[in-house]
């Protein structure tokens, strides 16, 4: 198997090649199932606040990457070197900002949430470092992207199953050494209608998740023509019923800001069969859930008169004279505790609690992956599915980047995993095309060696 360690066969047989100590894609699968298919509200009880499974796995894979980084004698040959150096810069950023924190002197409240926060954060750049660096092969890249879109789809099943039934579908989900650190036995409600959240821990972090896994979906659906119809489409399915029926503004908004980038590289029978596929799914919609029509009307008809969008502008002033206070380092990560007041704007609390250098390197590195994912799909053959696929990554993250703008994205453990996983797999989508091109197969229009998810 290929791992951190490895060339790329493609490098030729006189490359030096460095050990591996293991599969970058099965283990970036761990962190799926533990970040997006584990409940976000489970903890490890002895760990108190850092006991959540994907924090301890992400700084597992920071530390991986560090090592390979020690023990290799050559440049890593794959993966963008623009992601990682802006994911290090961010990196050092919130380190800085932490230290700066605690020389000035914090609150004993906010003491262990920001040993918190530096670690997750840590945690989540280890596993974008490894998804961009780690993964050595155009093949198994797809693989985890395959798999990313299996998780994706199962978590949009149980929100369907969630708003159908009006319940949370998880209360027997217990597991030894583990507690529920917030209320999931109940499930919030918009109108008549539930707000399903999956296994999030909230409707809008759910929305997150679905917007960013849809544009995958539907290019893996498209392109990968060696597989069945309903291997192919069942996940599309899936994620565009629960986004219609999320109750959530934010899944509608993310959907049409992946779909504004996806649909003008579709020829023009593709999108006149996506045109008629979602006239048809709204159409059914409508049928068999009376009132769901005017629900979401309601929803975009209230916009900035409601207590949710004044809440948000309401904010802007009150993040830009917290922020003036500490402005270039923030008063450090996680310390802007939910009780002071909900911004209900990512990059507002990010803003307030890293700074202005931390929240533009942020902003860098969202903006680096969508623009170096559509460079990258330049690169590859016009029609290609990895020209396809590189669109489709352009597409979610710039749904993730935009939907940080409505809730505080970095406060919830699974949208923040999910971010940063992104970026990783962004990072090494551009790092294989630029280094290795294309292969025959793809340059001819086929899609690649298809491996079992």
């Amino acid at each position: 198997m290929s791992g951190i360690g490895t060339r790329p066969a493609h490098a030729g047989a006189a490359g030096n090649r460095a050990g591996t100590i293991g599969d970058a894609v099965s283990f970036l699968t761990v962190y799926l199932i533990l970040s997006v298919a584990l409940p976000s509200y489970l903890s490890i009880t002895a760990l108190g606040s850092l006991g959540r499974p994907s924090t301890l796995w992400g700084l597992l894979a920071l530390f991986w990457w560090a090592f390979e980084q020690l023990r290799r004698t050559t440049p890593v040959p794959h993966g963008s070197k623009a992601v990682r150096w802006a994911l290090l810069l961010f990196l050092g950023a919130v380190l800085m900002s932490y230290a700066v924190s605690n020389l000035q002197g914090i609150p004993s409240s906010e003491s262990t949430p920001a040993d918190t926060g530096m670690l997750r954060v840590a945690g989540w750049v280890g596993v974008a470092l490894l998804a961009n660096d780690g993964i050595a092969s155009w093949e198994r890249w797809l693989v985890l992207v395959r798999r990313l879109v299996l998780i994706g789809g199962l978590t949009a099943v149980l929100g369907l199953g969630q708003f159908l039934t009006g319940q949370s579908l998880l209360e027997w989900m217990s597991l030894p050494g583990f507690s529920a650190d917030s209320a999931y036995g109940s499930v919030s409600s918009r109108g008549e209608f539930v707000r399903p959240s999956g296994t999030a821990s909230q409707p809008l972090e759910y929305a997150v998740v679905l917007s960013m896994v849809l544009p995958l979906a539907l290019t893996l659906a498209l392109t990968e023509r060696q597989r069945s119809l309903a291997a192919r489409w069942w996940p599309v399915l899936a994620l565009a019923l629960a986004s219609i029926t999320s109750g959530s503004r934010s899944a509608f908004i993310g959907t049409a800001v992946g779909l504004m980038v996806l649909v003008p590289t579709w020829s023009a029978a593709v999108r006149l069969r996506a045109l008629i596929a979602m006239a048809v799914l709204m159409g059914i919609v409508y049928v068999a859930v009376p009132g769901i029509a005017g629900t979401v009307r309601g929803m975009f008809q209230s916009l900035g008169n409601d207590s949710s969008s004044l809440s948000r502008t309401d904010s802007y002033d009150i993040a830009v004279d917290i922020a003036s206070r500490n402005l270039y380092f923030g008063r450090g990560f996680g310390t802007f505790l939910p009780h002071y007041r909900i911004f209900d704007n990512g990059y507002l609390t990010a803003l307030v609690e890293i700074g202005l250098i931390g929240v533009s390197l942020l902003i860098m590195v969202l903006l680096m992956t969508v623009w170096g994912s559509l460079r990258a799909a330049r690169m590859a053959p016009a029609g290609s599915p990895a020209r396809a696929v590189g669109v489709a990554l352009a597409a979610s993250m710039l749904a993730g980047g935009v939907l940080f703008a409505f809730f505080d994205g970095l406060n919830f453990s699974m949208s923040a995993a999910l971010l940063f996983l992104m970026t990783g797999v962004a990072g090494g989508y551009r790092g294989l095309n630029s280094y290795r091109g294309v292969s025959r197969a793809q340059a001819n229009g086929k899609s690649p060696t298809q491996e079992d998810p």
